[in-house]
């Protein structure tokens, strides 16, 4: 789901430092002060890079930057819209969709120089959208929300009725072959395009009577992602991770350890990442088997809430206040394009300053 985040942490932090320094005399020589790289600083909730050169991210207030040297620059794209862009897409380095809230769906023919809005036919917020080639696509989002096109969005029509339910993510594995997941753990299959939509429940979230449904209510579900028509995971509340190795005919809940949501999870052969609230970070380095939380990786408290893989060693990961991460070995390391690490090498107290400052 979409939600504004305030971070004061990372400004007060910077703003203590540099009365330190400034207060300090000769240490102040001795203290080397980080590089801060900032494209944007505002929260980041979408990346998407159809190949390891292009790559954009959507954010809060209409924000759209592009970079097409794999990270190193970056440009800001006009979206014409000043609301926040949930998700977006890209099928190839000129063909692209966003989608945010109060209906708006924008898309791009030319990499994003230019954008123009598509009419939707609703206000309801959409927070997901998914592209199977240049003319078939879907979007997701509140009041059980669901929109198709069959022309590459110049035209949408609802495939539901409307329902106080929020479908959170959409993927397609072909043109007739796909998933929607959402609040309370809804799992909705199609296999006609989205004609009609079947509900899925898998053995451990069914429960046998209203009283369990209360007591062990099913965790809501926002990633949604599928390797090949056979493979795919979902995760959510809780430190939720599923998969399925048969099309989704039987799902396995993945054994992790009970935390912070997670919000995306991407799998690019036998590699896969998973990020969520407070900085998680998991890795699988099984092919998304088993996960295994990784605190001091990334490093960052803040929300990550997006990843795309566009090979099998480089990434993306997105999220709170600008943060955009990249990785060039398949998720081992990652680096800054923008945001702040809470710790920077170099950025440490010289000998002796610590006693000074207490005294």
């Amino acid at each position: 789901m979409c939600k504004r985040y305030i971070h004061l942490a990372a400004i007060i932090a910077i703003s203590t430092a540099c009365i330190v320094m400034q207060g300090c005399g000769k240490a102040k020589e001795k203290m080397k002060m980080p590089t801060i790289k900032m494209v944007t600083s505002d929260d980041v909730i979408s990346v998407s890079a159809p190949d390891d050169t292009h790559v954009w991210i959507a954010a809060d207030f209409g924000v759209i930057y592009h970079s097409a040297d794999s990270g190193e620059t970056w440009v800001e794209q006009k979206s014409g819209v000043d609301s926040l862009l949930c998700d977006s897409m890209f099928i190839d380095d000129k063909n692209g969709w966003a989608a945010g809230i109060k209906g708006v769906m924008l898309h791009t023919a030319d990499g994003g120089a230019t954008w123009k809005r598509q009419d939707t036919g609703t206000n309801r917020h959409l927070l997901a959208v998914w592209f199977a080639d240049k003319d078939l696509g879907w979007a997701v989002g509140e009041y059980s929300t669901i929109l198709h096109t069959k022309d590459g969005g110049n035209t949408w029509i609802k495939q539901s009725s409307e329902n106080d339910k929020i479908y959170n993510k959409v993927c397609f594995v072909d043109r007739e072959n796909g998933w929607i997941v959402g609040e309370g753990g809804i799992m909705l299959r199609t296999a006609n395009s989205g004609a009609t939509w079947e509900p899925v429940v898998p053995e451990f979230f069914k429960r046998e009577t209203l009283e369990d449904e209360y007591d062990n209510p099913r965790p809501t579900l926002f990633g949604l992602h599928f390797s090949d028509a056979q493979h795919g995971w979902i995760c959510g509340m809780d430190s939720t991770i599923m998969r399925t190795a048969d099309g989704g005919a039987t799902w396995e809940l993945l054994k992790t350890k009970k935390g912070e949501p997670i919000y995306n999870i991407f799998i690019k052969g036998n590699r896969g990442v998973a990020v969520g609230n407070k900085g998680t970070y998991l890795l699988s380095r099984d092919g998304g088997i088993s996960w295994e939380k990784q605190d001091e990786i990334i490093k960052s408290k803040l929300l990550l809430a997006d990843i795309f893989f566009s090979s099998q060693e480089k990434g993306w990961i997105v999220g709170a206040a600008g943060t955009v991460l990249k990785t060039v070995d398949a998720g081992e390391t990652w680096s800054f394009c923008s945001g702040m690490s809470y710790i920077f090498e170099g950025f440490k107290m010289p000998a002796g300053l610590e006693k000074n400052i207490i005294e």
